[in-house]
Protein backbone atom coordinates (compact mmCIF):
# COMPACT_ATOMS: atom_id res chain seq x y z
CA UNK A 1 0.00 0.00 0.00
CA UNK A 2 1.09 3.50 -0.98
CA UNK A 3 0.83 6.11 1.19
CA UNK A 4 0.93 10.37 0.66
CA UNK A 5 1.33 12.09 3.99
CA UNK A 6 2.29 16.11 1.67
CA UNK A 7 1.06 17.17 -1.87
CA UNK A 8 4.79 17.36 -2.70
CA UNK A 9 4.88 13.62 -1.87
CA UNK A 10 2.60 12.96 -4.69
CA UNK A 11 3.59 15.55 -6.95
CA UNK A 12 6.93 13.84 -7.22
CA UNK A 13 4.89 10.78 -7.84
CA UNK A 14 3.91 12.43 -11.26
CA UNK A 15 5.15 11.30 -14.57
CA UNK A 16 3.63 12.36 -18.03
CA UNK A 17 0.40 13.92 -16.27
CA UNK A 18 -0.18 10.66 -14.58
CA UNK A 19 -0.22 9.55 -11.36
CA UNK A 20 0.12 6.02 -11.59
CA UNK A 21 0.24 3.46 -8.42
CA UNK A 22 0.75 -0.29 -8.96
CA UNK A 23 -0.84 -0.49 -5.27
CA UNK A 24 -3.67 0.49 -3.28
CA UNK A 25 -3.36 4.18 -2.00
CA UNK A 26 -3.78 5.98 0.72
CA UNK A 27 -3.57 10.29 0.97
CA UNK A 28 -3.44 11.22 4.52
CA UNK A 29 -3.39 14.81 3.31
CA UNK A 30 -4.89 17.51 1.40
CA UNK A 31 -3.63 17.16 -2.70
CA UNK A 32 -4.03 19.83 -5.50
CA UNK A 33 -2.46 18.17 -8.82
CA UNK A 34 -3.43 18.51 -12.21
CA UNK A 35 -2.71 15.10 -13.45
CA UNK A 36 -4.55 11.73 -13.77
CA UNK A 37 -4.81 9.07 -11.23
CA UNK A 38 -4.40 5.64 -12.09
CA UNK A 39 -4.53 3.03 -8.89
CA UNK A 40 -5.74 0.09 -7.21
CA UNK A 41 -8.25 1.20 -4.59
CA UNK A 42 -8.25 4.69 -2.80
CA UNK A 43 -8.84 5.27 0.55
CA UNK A 44 -9.32 9.04 1.37
CA UNK A 45 -12.01 11.13 3.46
CA UNK A 46 -12.73 14.18 1.21
CA UNK A 47 -12.82 13.88 -2.39
CA UNK A 48 -12.92 17.60 -4.35
CA UNK A 49 -12.49 16.88 -7.86
CA UNK A 50 -14.58 18.07 -11.25
CA UNK A 51 -14.31 14.81 -13.21
CA UNK A 52 -13.83 10.92 -11.44
CA UNK A 53 -13.63 8.07 -13.47
CA UNK A 54 -13.37 4.72 -11.51
CA UNK A 55 -14.66 1.41 -11.05
CA UNK A 56 -14.78 1.36 -7.42
CA UNK A 57 -14.77 4.32 -5.55
CA UNK A 58 -15.16 4.20 -0.93
CA UNK A 59 -14.97 7.54 0.66
CA UNK A 60 -16.60 9.44 3.15
CA UNK A 61 -17.37 12.69 1.36
CA UNK A 62 -17.41 12.82 -2.05
CA UNK A 63 -17.96 16.94 -4.20
CA UNK A 64 -17.76 16.19 -7.47
CA UNK A 65 -18.81 17.89 -10.83
CA UNK A 66 -18.92 14.58 -12.68
CA UNK A 67 -18.53 11.18 -11.44
CA UNK A 68 -19.01 7.87 -13.96
CA UNK A 69 -18.52 4.42 -11.34
CA UNK A 70 -18.96 0.81 -11.94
Amino acid sequence: MKIYKTNEEVIKDIKDGVLAINDDVTFECSISIDASIDAGNIYAININACNINAGNIYAININACNINAG
